[in-house]
């Protein structure tokens, strides 16, 4: 599978971009919403695990922004605010968002959602 891993932190999008490349995927790690966006507009990604909570904007507004387009891949979204998640609920709903990842989680969480979305 081809992924896009969307989150401002870091030392997280490079581990996960590591594992799952480990794990026979081609990934290419990004930072930015902005960014984000940019990639999934010019190249076909079958996944983007995405951060709900970034500095220069909201994940689901990249997602919604991308579905728009026609250019949004499936889905996992990423956050650390349980709270936040229930606000999004409705519109991940709408966006048919594979799963989520509440931070912090292991590998194997990861590992068992894409087993699902695969």
């Amino acid at each position: 599978m081809k992924i896009l891993v969307l989150d401002d932190n870091h030392v997280l999008a490079q581990a996960l971009s590591d594992h799952l490349s480990e794990h026979g995927h081609r990934v290419v790690p990004a930072y930015e919403g902005r960014l984000g966006s940019i990639l999934c507009e010019r190249k076909d990604f079958d996944l983007i695990v995405i951060d709900l909570i970034l500095p220069d904007v909201n994940g689901i507004d990249v997602l919604e922004q991308l579905q728009r387009k026609d250019r949004m891949p499936r889905a996992i979204v990423m956050s650390g605010f349980a709270e936040l998640l229930s606000e999004v609920s409705p519109r991940m709903e709408a966006l048919h968002v594979e799963g989520v990842l509440q931070k912090p989680f292991s590998f194997s969480d990861l590992d068992d959602l894409l087993t699902r979305v695969h």
